[in-house]
């Protein structure tokens, strides 16, 4: 399975990638130890360009979950590249690198590495060093803050430039054709096997043995592959994604492939699907490694149970055949004490041997004495006891049934850990997870006027405001038809605002509920104001033409003839509705809000910052089971700060 990016697959994404030229940055995240940059469309609309190191790097519509606490290097990359434009991305000499350039103060280049463990290094515009995301040091170059950025040792080939005296130098050290392409050109191997194939040479012949065609065959096949007509796909064997590849490969004939429109979509597609594969891999591998120690320990503690039960058990045996044989046993010790008196240890020996072979009974009983030790051994109803001679019977029974006592608590305590883990091992068998995991979700789609500020009227019209002076010139010259309204709050810095008729009557409520979304969004706002003014007037009255001996600003409009005055309180309402089929945030008046809304809260100008105001938002929402981004609702919120009322 193909875990990285080759120079071919980076060479073609980076050519997609200069599309996001002049896209700002708006947030930076680290998500499992790829960045993501955020990034706002020149084109308006949001696009997130996702880059782990050693891997890949690409955009992506899949919508990844900001951590509640970034990390200080997404924290590093925040402060240096917020609101910075992308001004350059690049692959310098076919290698493994991509260089994404940003017009941001003094300027900024982001240096990503896709080979071997890969790396993401923060530069300024010369390219010293400002922060890696790892600080490695080698025999060649140092990765680590305040020292010039340099590159790893290349092949030294630029593949665009190679003619054929310059290939056969460049092979002639190595072992086959293929593994020269691949090594001493750095092409990789899929790269070098498939210009042995559209070259028609075997890729184990050595480059000596070459002729001049077959050279100029490989090197035509070569640069046919770098000028080619991209033709981006997934290469599958039966369900499992096993490779990708940015142009229609030879090697590839007869295998299960998926096209795409796009190079990116195509990375996006893959690395999602590998990622989610190594996370059910993973999570399969962690919930049978659970299994395996439970198992282990519930084998374990059955064998010491076992053990227990089985010695407490023969323990309370010895101590009851000692308490119900007591006569003997202690007239047996009083013989054996009176022969070690009068005839010393070896004698008394001797004389129980010879008691033994007469028959006496007290002497059958004894089967070996150890003066040396204390220890006497005994046989009662087939079974062997060790006693203490110096001990009287019931002394040694008591002994026997201490040692029954605590092995019997030993067990019960064996026996109660031993079922916990089997309630733990059923409870983990119960509850295993699904292996399969999903990927993360495609971002929607979003329509048009979600570019813009929005909302839905109670009455079910739409209601557009610009966000900067393009989208008020988009709003009055691309989206303003003859049937709709147009309103304006009397204070600077205000959106123009759209009321969409689609072919119906607009009513007088959703008029003043316009009224409250441009005076929201404006200027009052910010300075805390109660009240404002807000017109309305019709779009054939909206001009750009400025009245005899006056001027207009770029961007600016004039009204001509009556303009009809709504006052309308500054208060919003935020809440979570419907679009699609999917939850989307909405900020606009409460009566609108509150109708279309699966939850929603008042907020009003106040001294709450307004990331601070999101989260407590956030927060709100999630209480009512609604998990949406802190980002998604800090960006539909009016300028400036605020406060929630309950």
């Amino acid at each position: 399975m193909k875990l990285s990016m080759t120079s071919l697959d980076i060479m073609v994404c980076v050519r997609e990638l200069k599309n996001a030229i002049g896209d700002r940055v708006e947030n930076v995240y680290e998500v499992d130890g790829s960045i993501v940059l955020r990034l706002h469309s020149r084109e308006g609309g949001r696009k997130d360009l996702v880059i782990q190191p050693g891997c890949r790097v690409h955009l992506t519509t899949r919508v990844y979950r900001a951590p509640k606490q970034p990390t200080s290097f997404a924290m590093l990359l925040r402060k240096h590249l917020e609101n910075a434009e992308i001004s350059d991305v690049s692959q310098p000499d076919f290698e493994r690198i991509v260089e994404i350039s940003f017009a941001a103060g003094e300027g900024r280049v982001l240096i990503a590495e896709l080979f071997g463990e890969g790396n993401i290094i923060l530069c300024d515009s010369q390219k010293n060093i400002i922060q890696p995301y790892r600080i490695a040091t080698w025999k060649h170059r140092s990765l680590k803050a305040g020292v010039p950025y340099l590159y790893p040792p290349g092949t030294g080939v630029d593949p665009f430039g190679l003619d054929a005296d310059g290939l056969r130098e460049k092979l002639k050290d190595a072992p086959d054709i293929v593994r020269g392409l691949a090594v001493n050109l750095g092409l990789g191997g899929p790269l070098a096997e498939e210009v042995c194939a559209r070259a028609e040479v075997s890729k184990g012949v050595k480059p000596g043995e070459l002729s001049e065609k077959e050279l100029e065959a490989v090197l035509g096949a070569l640069k046919g592959l770098l000028s080619a007509e991209p033709a981006p796909c997934i290469i599958y064997e039966g369900d499992k994604p096993v490779d990708f590849a940015p142009l229609d490969f030879k090697t590839h004939l007869g295998q299960k492939v998926k096209r795409f429109s796009s190079f990116n979509e195509t990375l996006d597609e893959y690395f999602s699907t590998v990622a989610v594969m190594a996370a059910s891999e993973r999570r399969r591998k962690e919930y049978e490694k659970k299994v395996a120690g439970l198992l282990k320990r519930q084998q374990e503690q059955q064998q010491q149970f076992g053990e227990l039960y089985q010695r407490s058990s023969e323990a309370k045996r010895k101590a009851d055949l000692i308490a119900i044989h007591h006569l003997q046993i202690n007239e047996a010790r009083k013989m054996l004490d009176r022969l070690r008196r009068s005839k010393g240890w070896e004698g008394a020996l001797e004389a129980l041997q010879r008691s033994k072979e007469a028959g006496e009974s007290w002497a059958q009983l004894i089967k070996s004495v150890d003066f040396k030790t204390g220890k006497m051994e005994v046989e009662l109803a087939g079974q062997t006891i060790e006693l203490d001679p110096r001990a009287s019977a019931f002394e040694n029974s008591a002994r026997y049934y201490r040692e029954y006592r605590e092995l019997a608590e030993k067990a019960v305590g064996a026996r109660t850990a031993l079922e916990a883990t089997e309630r733990e091992l059923e409870a983990l068998r119960a509850g295993a997870p699904e292996v399969k995991v999903s990927p993360p979700p495609k971002r929607r789609t979003p329509k048009w006027f979600e570019h813009h500020r929005w909302f839905i009227s109670s009455d079910g019209h739409l209601v557009i405001g610009g966000r900067d002076a393009k989208g008020n010139a988009e709003i009055i010259e691309k989206h303003m038809d003859p049937n709709d309204l147009y309103l304006h709050a009397e204070i600077i810095g205000a959106p123009h605002v759209v009321v969409k008729s689609a072919g119906k009557e607009i009513p007088e409520t959703t008029i003043i509920e316009a009224a409250e979304f441009a005076a929201m969004h404006s200027r009052a706002w910010r300075e805390g104001l109660g009240i404002l003014d807000v017109y309305w007037a019709k779009p054939d009255q909206v001009s750009k033409k400025a009245p005899s001996g006056t001027y207009l600003p770029k961007g600016s409009y004039t009204i001509q003839g009556k303009r009809n005055l709504l006052k309308v309180p500054v208060r919003a309402a935020v809440g979570v509705m419907a679009l699609d089929g999917e939850n989307v945030v909405v900020c606009g008046p409460k009566s609108a809000v509150q109708k279309h809304a699966k939850v929603f809260v008042e907020i009003y100008p106040g001294p709450v910052k307004k990331s601070e105001l999101a989260r407590q938002i956030q927060v709100k929402f999630k209480i009512a089971g609604f998990d949406v981004p802190v980002d998604e609702i800090e960006r539909v919120l009016p300028p400036g700060t605020g406060e929630i009322r309950e």
